[in-house]
């Protein structure tokens, strides 16, 4: 797909904005358009420079890999479609591992995040300063759902609470991490709570978890 006749002005992300002001915008951030191939996988959160993706055509999956090596297909995605502010925003070293995977020929265009931010300060207006908070609190929004799918997709409940607490350790930058009760952790992990008493007793046993007043902290990954 050659850049130059791109309309950008008809993404959803434009919306409002004319041609010119839309193409002016991707020149700006050093915006750029990228094809694959049917069966592509590509690296998203590898790398030094965090970029905001936009499908121009095709069809794209968005899969997670767990800290197992599991794959877990979060959402597809297809003309329009945004991608990737999640780890844009909150960081890819508290992300899991993120890779798409293209289902037909595809075209994305790349904006970086850092550039777009620079913009924002540059223009200094209340509404574009707004725009980017907003932007930012649904990003961290969507990450939890996002850590949600992660911790649902384990198919044991050993697996959800172990995934579950080795999120809160990237989060919270320990080892032993703050935890919930035992009922707000079970509706959590989306268990029963006797049944999450039960392998928590068990894992204390086998010496994989250690517990205390409020905080956990794994032994054993």
């Amino acid at each position: 797909m050659e850049e130059q006749g791109i309309d950008f002005q008809t993404l959803p992300i434009f919306s409002g904005v004319d041609r010119e002001g839309a193409a002016q915008f991707v020149r700006q951030v050093g915006g750029y358009v990228q094809s694959f191939p049917k069966g592509e996988r590509i690296s998203y959160t590898h790398g030094d420079t965090p970029r905001i993706g936009i499908v121009l055509e095709g069809i794209v999956q968005v899969l997670l890999t767990d800290p197992y090596g599991n794959e877990v297909l979060a959402y597809e995605l297809k003309d329009g479609a945004l991608f990737g502010n999640v780890w844009a925003v909150v960081g890819t070293e508290v992300c899991s591992s993120m890779m798409l995977e293209t289902r037909t020929s595809a075209a994305v265009l790349w904006l970086p995040y850092r550039e777009m931010e620079k913009v924002y300060r540059e223009t200094g207006d209340v509404q574009g300063l707004v725009a980017r908070n907003l932007f930012s609190i649904l990003s961290r929004m969507m990450f939890t759902m996002i850590q949600k799918i992660e911790v649902l997709s384990q198919h044991t409940l050993r697996g959800r609470l172990k995934l579950y607490l080795i999120q809160q350790e990237k989060a919270q930058g320990g080892l032993r991490v703050r935890v919930p009760g035992r009922v707000q952790l079970a509706k959590i992990l989306e268990c029963n709570r006797s049944a999450l008493t039960r392998e928590i007793g068990r894992m204390e046993d086998e010496g994989a978890l250690v517990c205390g007043d409020g905080w956990m902290e794994l032994r054993s990954k």
